[in-house]
């Protein structure tokens, strides 16, 4: 199947190169009249609905950036038809962060799990891990071999190296398929400009210093073209230590000195090159290779001596971890068929090679107890392919098709051994047998959108896919239960509504199903958990979680004022968690993966800006979020996140953008309404409130050579914390600590 997957992805390859080599003496005259026409159009109705002065567009910050992972076509965020946010290339440079997932504690409905400069994964409505898709330039990094609760990370894509990064809140299964129930993060690398004539070189050199892990970093990103050739080269090399939290009480925790959060530290790299040519304007073919590598990252901890004597030591680490991709796109937006005005097509394979350790110990009585220790080595091999085409129908419909398909084939081998120590001479017990079979998840999808303009001031975008989803099991070593093979499909759609109400007032309201299928692990775990406590045997027959999402906001905006508002209610039917099933096994209890009824979270996000003509400017936002098991009301959590929080940043930017200072608070509200298990932080999660300041200055700026420095003190007021996710496996955030970055553009 491999093979003929590879051959499959190949011929369709040349088929296409084939195409546009055919197409550019025909249609070459035909394509640039086509491209200024629909210029001068997109001008004109741009002037239309906006009807702002150039000095006034200026001022809008936030909703003036364009989008395109929500509809697949350019939108402004002020007219997009669901919550979106953007971060673009400059606000990433300023923030400096370890990640993409750091940049989440400012965006509205979202919020990060895990710490350190590796292992940070995107959290958005309460929702995580698997229930999040995460996207490189709109092709899935997620892999169905991860677990539900952990997800991808996204430090596969250098934050260095990025355009802009795109956080849809809420379901986009229409166009992305499984995993996109709970919203999407579209990662877009900065692609160089190659629709210049001549040779031109330009990229930068950056360096960037932490002194919470004594964490050296240093980039480089050389772009350029000669003629129609565009080539991009960009690579990265990090090593940080283990950080330190600082003392404090967070609930009934004390920490009486600043305190190393073991297994935090990371060693890894980042490598990627691209190569474009651009046959016509409008007509471009490009080749992208892409490599990471990671070697003893892990979910850190801190040693439970410190602060509850006698519990658990549990420790999750990944003593390397290897990601090559490589990505074939071909992409005409003038083509002059029946069927369409503009077709994609984009190839690939992934290879994602990981090592898993834990290690945990669980003691008796003093002197004795249980080690149990498993390493896991998975290798996944992905081959998949997306064809998009849109077609523009009587001016006001324009309709995006076409189908994606993924396979995922896992290789797995385990090493477990549990050790009973403190009763006589040690009790060993080595176990070889995989927790998780070899297995292939194989996906395939039809879609189809219209994003229809039915009046001057109204638009719709309704959207349908069906998707057929199969898990299959293959022969391994030690397995002697019966193969199985799993299919599920289903249809989702969406309709999203957007009405001007004025040229400045928008309102909006989104309509979305999505699904998401049981992966690799929640289908076929059988072994001991990864924290030691229970033991998970396999359900083969969950059934696709599905949801029903519904948001209405509110954009309004002036020359110098946005804001935004909408409130959310998230309805999962078939939510899949782990239950107890009553029983026991050596001594430990029964888990499984189920299907629950009926699970509801639902939330308000609020988020405003305004600037003054001198350069101050405030940017307020406000989440809240409440989550609840309708099947059981009587448990507690089911949402990952917090109840509440609050974002201000005030800042001030010098004429020209020469320097600027920026000061910004976070607060975090107490969650009463969760379940921490046994973990000594206390029945609630405490509020806490942190600090930053942040400054840049430019220098050089008219040169050929700026160059841009900046300064950020995190955690001004030494606060212990911890974010709701590494709360009840407590991993506190870091102590103050001081960023420098140094950025030299040529």
């Amino acid at each position: 199947m491999k093979k003929q997957l590879s051959n499959f992805i190949l011929l369709l390859s040349l088929l296409i190169i084939i195409l546009a080599l055919a197409d550019v003496p025909i249609l070459a005259m035909e394509v640039k009249q086509t491209d200024q026409k629909n210029q001068k159009e997109e001008a004109e109705k741009q002037e239309k609905s906006d009807q702002k002065s150039e000095k006034e567009e200026q001022k809008f910050v936030l909703h003036n950036e364009i989008v395109v992972t929500a509809t697949r076509t350019k939108k402004t965020v002020f007219n997009a038809p669901q919550p979106v946010t953007v971060l673009n290339r400059e606000k990433i440079a300023e923030r400096a962060p370890n990640n993409v997932s750091e940049l989440l504690s400012e965006v509205p409905g979202t919020d990060i799990v895990g710490v350190g400069p590796n292992q940070g994964r995107p959290v958005i409505r309460g929702m995580r891990g698997q229930r999040i898709l995460l996207l490189s330039d709109g092709i899935r990094l997620s892999n169905s071999r991860r677990t539900q609760s952990f997800g991808e990370i996204p430090a596969l894509i250098d934050v260095s190296g990025l355009e802009r990064v795109e956080v849809v809140r809420g379901p986009s299964s229409v166009l992305y398929g499984s995993e996109a129930i709970g919203g999407v993060i579209n990662l877009i690398t900065h692609l160089p400009d190659y629709n210049r004539e001549g040779t031109n070189v330009s990229g930068n050199l950056g360096y960037r210093y932490s002194s919470a892990d004594e964490q050296h970093k240093g980039f480089v990103d050389i772009n350029g073209n000669v003629g129609r050739l565009g080539f991009r080269f960009s690579g990265s090399s990090r090593k940080a230590q283990d950080y330190y939290a600082p003392s404090g009480t967070f609930g009934n925790i004390t920490l009486e000195e600043a305190t190393n959060v073991i297994d935090s530290r990371v060693q890894d790299s980042n490598f990627n090159f691209f190569l474009g040519y651009r046959f016509s304007d409008s007509n471009d073919i490009s080749l992208k290779y892409e490599n990471y590598k990671a070697n003893d990252s892990g979910f850190g901890y801190v040693d439970p001596a410190v602060y509850a004597p006698g519990d658990p030591t549990i420790q999750l680490l990944y003593p390397n971890q290897k990601m090559r991709k490589l990505t074939l796109r071909y992409e005409n937006r003038s083509l002059r068929f029946i069927m369409a005005d503009g077709i994609s097509f984009t190839g690939y394979y992934l290879n994602n090679e990981r090592t898993f350790d834990t290690n945990i110990t669980i003691p008796f009585f003093p002197g004795a107890g249980i080690n149990i220790q498993s390493s896991n080595y998975t290798d996944v091999d992905t081959y998949g392919m997306r064809l998009e085409l849109t077609k523009v129908l009587f001016s006001k419909h324009i309709v995006t098709y076409g189908l994606d398909f993924y396979q995922d084939d896992s290789q797995n081998t385990d090493i477990n051994t549990t050790e009973m120590f403190g009763f006589g001479p040690p009790m060993i017990d080595v176990d070889s047998v995989s927790k998780v079979p070899n297995a292939s998840f194989r996906s395939f999808g039809l879609f189809m959108q219209d994003d229809i303009s039915l009046f001057k001031r109204f638009s719709v975008v309704l959207g349908l896919r069906y998707q057929n989803v199969n898990a299959e099991t293959k022969e391994t070593e030690g397995i002697t239960d019966p193969l199985v093979n799993s299919t599920d499909s289903t249809f989702v759609g969406a309709a999203n509504f957007i009405y001007n109400l004025s040229n400045n007032l928008n309102l909006v309201l989104s309509l979305g199903r999505g699904f998401r299928s049981a992966n690799l692990p929640e289908r076929f775990f059988k072994g001991v958990t990864p924290d030691g406590t229970g033991f998970q045997i396999r359900n083969p027959a969950l059934k696709p979680e599905t949801n029903f999402n519904v948001d209405l906001g509110l954009r309004y905006r002036q020359s110098n004022f946005y804001v935004e508002a909408f409130y959310f209610r998230n309805i999962i039917y078939d939510g899949i968690q782990i239950k107890s099933t009553g029983e026991w096994i050596g001594g430990l209890e029964e888990y499984q993966n189920v299907n629950v009824d009926k699970l509801r979270l639902q939330g308000v996000e609020i988020l405003g800006q305004f600037s003054l003509d001198f350069g101050l400017s405030a940017t307020a936002s406000y989440s809240y979020m409440t989550s609840k098991n309708l099947t059981d009301p009587a448990e507690l959590r089911y949402g990952d996140t917090y109840g509440s929080r609050l974002n201000l940043n005030v800042r001030y930017t010098f004429p020209n953008n020469l320097f600027y200072v920026e000061y910004h608070v976070r607060h975090n509200g107490r969650r009463k309404d969760v379940d921490l298990g046994t973990n000594p932080i206390g029945l609630f999660l405490p509020r806490f409130t942190v600090h930053s300041l942040r400054t840049g200055i430019t220098l050089f700026k008219n040169s050929a050579f700026p160059q841009q420095l900046g300064i950020i003190i995190n955690n001004l007021t030494n606060t212990l914390y911890a974010e709701f996710s590494n709360a009840s496996f407590f991993r506190p955030a870091a102590k103050r600590h001081i960023l420098f970055t140094w950025l030299f553009r040529f």
